[in-house]
């Protein structure tokens, strides 16, 4: 009697260490409010022309293994609504690129089974562009398609930091800054309008991702 009631107390500590711990696969939906950047340095050496503050956002799906309660990797399939507000010549313009973004990383945990932690997120991420168009600042399109002016795919890399909460066994809300930056030209340089010498443009954002994550196992 006394061995199957250890065992029985082995079994629930082994069931309960399961519920809290991070082994395995997660799914989580997320939302990302973001201000976007295209930089580039020509333009910003030009007295005519100014940035804008440009706020966006981004939202999608992410799949993530975790090794145990501190190491995972993870995927996430974003599309992110970006690009920039600028004058230039006193005339103001909105520049939008849209982007299936896809970035691959690995996560940092401090520890899961902790009703709040820190998460860390850090790798590479790809982006693909589906959408490009030049607006007034009245929201007029100036030129409704101008995707030829940009790359197709650009690389990148992706950072993200904060916190976890713990709202059940399975369930947890995520809250993290989110910051990414492309290492490749944004602008295609093989188009007919495309300023010979011209500096490299670089898409990047920064926001805050707030998601759902459940644990599958």
């Amino acid at each position: 009697m006394k061995k199957v009631f250890i065992l029985t107390l082995l079994i629930a500590g082994l069931a309960t260490y399961k519920a809290n711990a991070q082994q395995g696969f997660s799914l989580s939906v997320k939302g990302n409010p973001q201000f976007s950047f295209l930089q580039n340095k020509d333009d910003n050496n030009n007295s005519n022309y100014s940035t804008k503050a440009t706020f966006n956002a981004g939202f999608g799906l992410g799949g993530e293994y975790g090794f145990n309660n501190h190491y995972g990797v993870g995927i996430d399939v974003l599309y992110s609504l970006q690009g920039q507000r600028y004058v230039l010549n006193n005339i103001e313009f909105n520049q939008k690129v849209n982007y299936i973004k896809v970035p691959v990383y690995f996560t940092y945990n401090s520890d899961a089974s902790k009703p709040i932690s820190f998460v860390g997120k850090i790798g590479p991420q790809v982006s693909f562009l589906t959408d490009a168009n030049l607006s007034n600042k009245n929201g007029d399109k100036v030129q409704i398609n101008n995707k030829d002016r940009y790359n197709t795919v650009t690389f990148g890399g992706v950072a993200e930091a904060g916190a976890q909460y713990k709202l059940a066994s399975q369930l947890y809300l995520t809250t993290l800054v989110r910051f990414d930056y492309d290492f490749t030209n944004a602008e295609d340089d093989t188009f007919s309008g495309y300023t010979p010498g011209r500096a490299k443009t670089y898409n990047s954002t920064i926001g805050l991702e707030v998601g759902l994550k459940y644990m599958i196992n």
